[in-house]
């Protein structure tokens, strides 16, 4: 018997050990896979998390009614320079130029308007600007008062959108005539400044006040102007009508209105797409005195352009063709008017032209480049007078210009350019120049 006893004590410490032994394995895997389950659990908690974050940022930005954007540009340039109309030696000079600072506003209160506002700060200060003048007859000094000093409104506009096809425009807008107005952020244009020659004919990023009828159709894209219109009190020889823009003055005059249309096929904002513009305008009855011409000063304006873009390789184009009637006769009252000192070289092209083709190539892959880095070619033209309406037009003003450059990235919204170019003229008494520029432009929006 008390073997027997002994057995079954032996047996079951035996047995007991071994659940023992087998529960402390199973705990043991258990802690495993509970361990295994709770960094699962936290891995998704983490996820929904993200997920939720993502979609709370999505629905802020969609909530979001409004929109701050800027841009500016700083430019060094040596450029030949020309003391007054008869000099036919240029001299190189070195200038700094802090060109402009802008800051736009964008508010939308519902989905079908959209108000935006841009105010510009030019040349770094505001005030009177005096300005050396070495076009007319013998070289003066201008004092120029632009909206009271150079701060500029350049837009305050309301937009209202029926649907995808039918759009207005309407306050202080762009004058859609050639490619300014779509292109002027400094990582927008390939040169080291704007574009010289849009600025020898028309006022460049052109804005008036009046209304704009937008309308697309498939890949058309059409829009009709009335604006208030130019002065021709300020048409001059080297910029022909572009100095008119009445900036001047707290408010413009409006007895002549202009008539703008503009036809694009594709998408031009996006670098793709060719078009047409048309402008229309007397100009004699915005003159503050308009006793001096009886004509009316029409001035009508043709536009072709294009942008195009193929992987690396990016080209736009342009071509603008003026024409002035009663050009003699703005001419002689330009230099007879008061308060003006047109001087007495004041001749007034009855027609002019001008226009540019820029090519730029990027060439990371190339080179194995990290940072965004274009070189370019740009070709650009003007003749103020290219045409004269009862005179010979002269050829003084008749200039070409063939630039090389880089335009570089080192980060993102900022872009630095430089850029060589060779300057030809018309008169054969005036050699080939030379000019060399450096800028650094910033654009950013939030």
């Amino acid at each position: 018997m008390k073997n027997i006893t002994s057995f079954i004590t032996v047996a079951l410490v035996g047995h007991l050990s071994f659940f023992q032994s087998v529960s402390a394995n199973t705990a043991e895997q258990d802690t495993e896979s509970l361990a295994q389950k709770l960094k699962e659990l936290e891995r998704k908690v983490e996820l929904l998390s993200t997920k939720t974050v993502t979609a709370q940022t999505l629905s802020q930005k969609q909530d979001k009614n409004w929109q701050i954007i800027s841009y500016g540009s700083i430019a060094y340039s040596n450029t030949p320079v020309f003391r007054n109309i008869q000099d036919t030696d240029a001299e190189n000079k070195g200038t700094v130029d802090l060109e402009r600072v802008v800051l736009e506003l964008k508010y939308q209160p519902s989905d079908k308007w959209q108000i935006e506002t841009e105010i510009e700060f030019e040349h770094g200060g505001t005030g009177t600007a005096l300005e050396y003048d070495g076009f007319e007859e013998f070289g003066e000094f201008e004092t120029e008062i632009e909206a009271g000093g150079e701060v500029l409104v350049e837009k305050i506009e309301f937009k209202y959108t029926h649907n995808d096809n039918v759009s207005v425009k309407f306050g202080h807008i762009a004058v859609p005539v050639g490619l300014g107005t779509d292109f002027h952020k400094p990582d927008q244009y390939l040169t080291t400044q704007r574009h010289w020659s849009e600025a020898t004919l028309i006022p460049q990023t052109w804005h008036e006040t009046g209304v704009n009828l937008l309308a697309n159709w498939k890949n058309f894209h059409l829009q009709s102007l009335i604006t208030t219109g130019l002065n021709s009190e300020y048409f001059r020889t080297y910029n022909w009508i572009a100095s008119g823009h009445q900036q001047r003055f707290e408010t413009n005059n409006a007895n002549d209105l202009a008539l703008t249309i503009r036809l694009d096929y594709g998408d031009i904002k996006k670098e793709s797409g060719i078009g047409f513009s048309y402008y229309s305008s007397n100009t004699s009855g915005n003159r503050h005195n308009d006793n001096n011409v009886s004509a009316d000063g029409h001035v009508s304006i043709w536009g072709l352009h294009g942008v195009w873009r193929s992987n690396d390789v990016i080209v736009k184009a342009q071509y603008l063709l003026g024409n002035l009637e009663d050009s003699e006769l703005i001419t002689q009252a330009n230099k007879t008017t008061a308060g003006l000192q047109p001087g007495n070289f004041a001749l007034i092209g009855s027609e002019a032209h001008a226009g540019f083709i820029e090519a730029g190539f990027h060439v990371n892959d190339l080179l194995n480049i990290t940072n965004p880095t274009t070189l370019f070619v740009a070709y650009s033209f003007a003749n103020p007078v290219k045409e004269a309406e009862s005179s010979t037009p002269t050829d003084r003003f008749d200039t070409s210009e063939i630039a090389f450059g880089i335009n570089y990235t080192p980060v993102k919204n900022i872009v630095i350019k430089s850029q060589f170019a060779i300057q030809q003229y018309a008169v054969e008494a005036i050699d080939d120049t030379s000019s060399f520029g450096i800028s650094v432009g910033y654009q950013f929006s939030i």
